[in-house]
């Protein structure tokens, strides 16, 4: 299909580079050559453009779904937003005595952010404004060390929710004074979770899994309150 980026066709890639009978080609270059064409998600564009165009970059953003008689109830605005990026990286060095270059490390980086989020303003509250947003990002990398052919993937998921709350101008009597005042309540809370694997390239066939290395999960709860008197 269109759409191909993964270890497996990595793998796939380098068997059939190895066993192509060019000598020309180290099996570092053929393994670098491998790790850039088996993780190109639209290779078609390559061949139009050359190996140096853009990698595919998107950014969705829709209004106006708060006319959904779903939402029309409690919201005055509601809007979703989507987002993927892609990076690749290749670090290399020039031999010396015309032996040209040499591919030492490369780096696949895509990623949602977000894959899904939508943002609400909901309808009036205790004079106030009132809104929220909840956020699903997801971002993954592998790096490839060509002298030890090993892959390395680290994969970040992160899931927020957060809570918003403000009036502005009321007044509160004190003393015969009429005194303004602004108020901002607000809570967030967000759940990460990341993990390492590592691939041995040459084993791919039989081990898809990968071998786990380490992993953590993060949890961050914060309430936030401010107010001004003047």
């Amino acid at each position: 299909g269109i759409f191909k980026s993964s270890l497996k066709d990595v793998s796939k890639r380098y068997a059939e580079l190895k066993s192509n009978r060019d000598t020309t080609a180290s099996q570092e270059e053929k393994l670098s050559q491998a790790f850039e064409e088996g993780f190109e998600a639209l290779p078609f564009l390559k061949k139009v453009f050359g190996r140096y165009y853009p990698r595919v970059n998107w950014n969705i953003r829709w209004d106006g779904l708060e006319k959904i008689p779903l939402f029309a109830s409690f919201a005055t605005r509601v809007s979703l937003e989507h987002a993927y990026s892609s990076t690749y990286t290749r670090q290399f060095e020039n031999r010396p005595g015309g032996g040209g270059e040499r591919t030492s490390g490369q780096r696949v980086m895509y990623g949602f952010a977000p894959l899904v989020g939508l943002n609400f303003t909901f309808k009036e509250l205790l004079k106030g404004s009132f809104g929220s947003n909840l956020r699903y990002n997801s971002n993954t990398s592998f790096d490839l060390a060509t002298s030890s052919k090993n892959i390395v993937e680290q994969l970040a998921q992160e899931i927020s929710v957060s809570l918003n709350y403000s009036r502005r101008g009321f007044e509160i009597p004190f003393f015969g004074l009429s005194l303004n005042n602004d108020l901002d309540i607000s809570a967030s809370y967000s759940l990460t979770k990341n993990s390492r694997k590592t691939y041995d390239i040459t084993k791919l066939d039989v081990n898809t899994t990968g071998e786990p290395l380490e992993g953590s999960t993060r949890t961050v709860l914060e309430p936030r309150i401010k107010y001004v008197l003047s």
